[in-house]
């Protein structure tokens, strides 16, 4: 008799092994306060929104490395023009993110550059660009409002935010005719391109929605810190693609799930906050969650050599 487990289940217990890490956490001291716990939802939130565009993209077959950079450029953006007010503020950032994922789009789709290289090229152009507008230094806001957006009780207002577009992401995806096509798309290129979906736009679709996201990601950091910082974001690819792929997304594309990156982004976030509770240095913390993502993708490529031509 074989066992066979829900998803719900797969996600809870083995990809990721939430439910496990939840309950060491009981014998990390202070985990399961009320303070922790907000500071683990106001950690995951901006992240969250990241993971949300990350997991789309690779759903479509492709990865984006520039996600934390138009996250710093977001929040320079929304802090600069917040003084013409709030909604021009998350205007700017999402017009700011947008442009940088159509640049990616543009890249990948019209000139075939590999994905990687194509959003690690955008990654320098907008951190260096952003470097260049604030001279190297933080952008900062006094504004009430726009600081009370970064608050909230008693769950912060980052991560009801965050909850909501992972819930539109996921009827986007379960739910639309555009969420199949980025499931095909990602599953055999080939296969859709002559079933006469748009490839090209609706990969850049894609990617426009992940520069989206970042940037209104980056604006919600800004109002949190009450500073648009041009040098945030640098492990943030990095923690959103251990996210989703934790979740159950691949590399190879056509594979994932909203809710799988939602588990895998609470392991990843309870992780981090369980080492910072255990004193444990950041740049340990770094190596650990670099020697995760390692782990996973040997343990795709070798699943990928063991399965069947």
């Amino acid at each position: 008799m074989t066992l066979s487990l829900s998803p719900v289940a797969m996600r809870l217990f083995i990809k990721p092994p939430l439910i496990p890490l939840l309950i060491l956490a009981i014998f990390v001291d202070g985990f399961w306060s009320s303070g922790n716990l907000r500071t683990l939802a106001e950690s995951i939130s901006t992240d969250g929104i990241i993971v949300a565009g990350m997991t789309i993209v690779m759903i479509a077959g492709g990865f984006d490395l520039s996600v934390g950079a138009v996250m710093a450029m977001g929040g320079v953006a929304a802090v600069v023009l917040l003084p013409y007010g709030l909604l021009p503020a998350a205007l700017g950032a999402a017009v700011m993110g947008s442009l940088s994922g159509s640049l990616s789009g543009t890249l990948v789709t019209r000139l075939r550059i590999n994905p990687f290289i194509a959003t690690l090229a955008v990654m320098v152009m907008v951190r260096g660009a952003t470097l260049a507008y604030t001279d190297t230094r933080p952008v900062v806001s006094l504004d009430d409002t726009f600081l009370a957006l970064g608050q909230g009780r008693p769950l912060p207002y980052a991560f009801l935010i965050m909850i909501a577009i992972m819930i539109l992401a996921h009827v986007l995806l379960y739910h639309r005719a555009w969420g199949r096509h980025v499931y095909a798309l990602g599953a055999d290129e080939r296969a859709a391109r002559m079933s006469g979906l748009a490839v090209n736009r609706l990969k850049t679709q894609c990617y426009v929605l992940s520069g989206v996201l970042a940037g209104l990601a980056g604006l919600l950091l800004a109002a949190r810190l009450g500073t648009g910082s041009p040098i945030i974001g640098e492990m943030t690819p990095l923690t959103a693609a251990a996210a989703a792929l934790i979740g159950g997304a691949s590399l190879r594309g056509g594979e994932g799930s909203i809710l799988g990156a939602l588990a895998g982004l609470v392991f990843v976030g309870a992780l981090i906050n369980i080492m910072n509770l255990l004193g444990v240095p950041s740049y340990y913390q770094r190596m650990t969650i670099g020697a995760l993502l390692f782990a996973l993708v040997v343990m795709e490529g070798l699943l990928e050599r063991s399965r069947p031509r």
